[in-house]
């Protein structure tokens, strides 16, 4: 992942130099009382590092743009709902730094992500029959909950807690005042909707046997280290309920492999390389496939 991240950023930084063009290479990028670094100077340390990665990385997104369209719309609604996960600007901020991103470069990754999927999907007939078939097949796995959760260490807590929910307390008020969970305790427990293969299985295993408005028994979690007290809040699990994530579902379990994607690009587009030194990076039988598809 780190080197993944510092391949984005050195192919941004190229890309920045590129749209700057003034001076030639000889251009400074950086002056010190010292001597300068020149374009020129910075572009043949990026080759020596990460360049062939960072070539590939730009050519693989020149191609993706040039069939993949994906609006500032649609990047916006992706960073929103990544955004959401986190219980505040601050803990979505800090992930952001500690993955070495800021914004721009992590928009700039959803971009690339959105369009290679769209290259892996493209061609993929769906049919109203398919998407039942496949909605019949994998219902359990497509079912879409919503719950709150209490979660506390002590199983006497624990118990204490289920007391007091079972005499009449508010739920929401006894998260906030005992769950220790940080991302969920403050918005009551709430967890808002997921998918079973999300949470750990205790978890998820106890939600589905809910109906909703109830609330579960203890559920020990050894991979949380504590006792879940969890409240169903709602449920789909019918065809019309769940067809738009069905057919999500449905696309990425046809969707072609990365590989195949950038290798018919290259085919296509009648890649020539002009630098010696990565003469042979694009040849059928040496492409690597790092592409600039770098999701979390």
């Amino acid at each position: 992942m780190k080197k993944l991240m510092t391949i984005l950023a050195a192919v941004i930084v190229l890309a920045s130099l590129t749209a700057c063009g003034n001076g030639g290479d000889n251009a400074a990028v950086v002056t010190t009382k010292s001597g300068n670094i020149t374009k020129e100077d910075f572009y043949n340390e990026l080759k020596k590092t990460n360049g062939e990665a960072v070539l590939q990385n730009m050519v693989y997104e020149k191609l993706l743009e040039k069939k993949y369209n994906v609006s500032k719309k649609a990047v916006d609604a992706k960073y929103n709902q990544v955004r959401k996960t986190f219980s505040s600007e601050d803990q979505f901020k800090q992930a952001l730094t500690q993955n070495n991103l800021n914004e721009t470069k992590f928009r700039r990754q959803i971009k690339d992500s959105l369009m290679m999927t769209k290259a892996q999907q493209d061609g993929i007939k769906v049919t109203d029959k398919a998407l039942k078939d496949y909605y019949n097949k994998n219902k359990v796995q497509l079912t879409e909950l919503k719950a709150s959760h209490i979660l506390v260490k002590s199983k006497k807590t624990a118990q204490s807690i289920q007391k007091k929910l079972k005499d009449g307390a508010d739920f929401a008020k006894l998260a906030k005042q005992y769950s220790t969970d940080t991302g969920s305790k403050d918005k009551g427990g709430e967890l808002g909707w997921f998918k079973q293969s999300t949470m750990v299985p205790e978890f998820s295993n106890a939600a589905m046997k809910l109906k909703t408005g109830q609330i579960s028994p203890l559920v020990y979690s050894s991979t949380d280290g504590g006792y879940h007290i969890i409240k169903l809040e709602g449920k789909k699990d019918s065809y019309n309920d769940l067809k738009a994530s069905v057919k999500e579902a449905y696309l990425a379990s046809k969707e072609k492999s990365q590989d195949t994607v950038i290798k018919n690009l290259i085919k296509d587009a009648d890649v020539k390389v002009k630098d010696k030194s990565f003469k042979d990076l694009f040849n059928s039988t040496t492409t690597s496939t790092s592409t600039p598809t770098t999701q979390q």
